[in-house]
């Protein structure tokens, strides 16, 4: 096994901004209508390359919404809608095929109104890669209560408030990001651990090469993090700054043709 570690130094995000922001999108997705299969915003305008294609109604467990953009040949996307109860849950379940491949992922927001738990899990199939890389599964679990009490306070818990998991024939992959205070501009600093570890047969194998390869898979892991909360630190501060109504506004006058 290899631990890789790596600290961002990000922008906050408020936890009563993200909650606020988050009632405003779902307000939105709400005022919604479906008129023969096609979703329509409140002002009346289509949203584009989507239809309702079968299943239950609008917003309600069993509706099927189908991506009709124009991409890659044989390309096919669906989002199907398994819950929406903004007092329990939300669980949206996608699904993309494509000749090239395919995969499958289920998400469940938990007591949305006032977000607790976000769950994510999926799995994913390659064509024409060595058949110990062609099947990938994964999972992520994000504990709000817990992220915003360790990026606010410095509170600690037992385990880290983002996890998450990648696994395929070859190799497994564990990630772990605890954030905490980082001084007096607010910033956070947040500490990804990475821990990568062979699977089955291949253990042996895998192991020797991680060891080997292990100073470039930190050096490339440091650049990709960086990168990621430079991209984060420039869209960041003016986002938390637009209020509710404002954010409602901003949405609803997008050109979203």
């Amino acid at each position: 096994m290899v631990a890789l570690r790596h600290t961002m130094v990000l922008t906050p995000v408020p936890r009563p901004w993200f909650v606020d922001a988050l009632v405003v999108l779902l307000d939105l997705a709400e005022d919604t209508r479906a008129e023969a299969g096609r979703v329509l915003l409140p002002d009346g305008r289509e949203v584009p390359d989507v239809r309702i294609v079968t299943g239950g109604r609008h917003l309600r467990p069993g509706a099927v919404y189908e991506s009709t953009a124009e991409g890659e040949p044989g390309e096919t996307g669906r989002i199907t809608v398994e819950q929406w109860n903004r007092r329990r849950a939300l669980r949206l379940a996608l699904a993309v095929s494509a000749p090239d491949g395919a995969f499958a992922l289920r998400g469940t927001l938990h007591r949305p109104d006032r977000p607790r738990l976000l769950e994510i899990d999926g799995r994913a199939r390659v064509e024409n890669v060595w058949s110990a890389l062609s099947r990938v599964s994964g999972a992520a679990r994000l504990r709000c209560d817990d992220w915003w009490a360790a990026a606010d306070t410095g509170r600690t818990t037992r385990t880290a408030p983002l996890s998450a998991r990648v696994e395929c024939g070859a190799a497994r992959a564990d990630l772990r990001a605890v954030p905490e205070p980082g001084g007096p501009d607010g910033h956070w600093d947040v500490t990804v651990t990475v821990r990568l570890r062979g699977r089955w047969l291949l253990r042996p194998v895998a192991a020797v090469a991680l060891r080997l390869g292990s100073r470039r898979l930190r050096q490339s892991l440091a650049r990709a993090l960086d990168e990621w909360a430079a991209r984060w630190n420039d869209v960041v501060p003016a986002l938390v700054a637009t209020g509710p109504d404002a954010l409602r506004q901003e949405i609803l006058a997008a050109d979203i043709t």
